[in-house]
């Protein structure tokens, strides 16, 4: 059995709802939130790519860009776009400190990246 990379979206939302219940300290809980629902998204659509559209993964970082592009080269755009803006708040999320998404506001890229990752899955489902 194959791991279905669109749990950690669930994973997202979970520990979004614990940071607000502050069962775990909130910022941390956004930014592992926004984390993983950009891997869950990233890694349903690289498999989809794969499976459908010929994309070779190179098992490195180029993969992020590469399967981004593999979108936008098939008039996938919405997918291209999805996927950047989700890459995007991923690296402000584990980069940056203090977080410089978009508007600088957690709650508002949380609830955004959760949202993105579930359109991508279920445009490609």
């Amino acid at each position: 059995m194959t791991f279905s990379w669109s749990q950690f979206v669930e994973i997202a939302e979970y520990l979004k709802e614990q940071g607000e219940k502050k069962t775990i300290p909130l910022e941390a809980a956004y930014r592992c939130s926004i984390s993983r629902a950009y891997y869950g998204a990233f890694r349903y659509a690289r498999d989809y790519a794969t499976a459908k559209m010929g994309f070779t993964p190179k098992q490195s970082s180029k993969d992020h860009s590469d399967l981004r592009n593999v979108f936008r080269k098939n008039n996938m755009m919405s997918i291209y776009r999805k996927l950047d803006s989700l890459r995007q708040w991923r690296n402000a999320c584990d980069y940056d400190n203090p977080f410089k998404g978009t508007n600088f506001d957690l709650a508002t890229n949380v609830s955004d990246s959760i949202t993105t990752a579930h359109e991508i899955i279920a445009a490609l489902k």
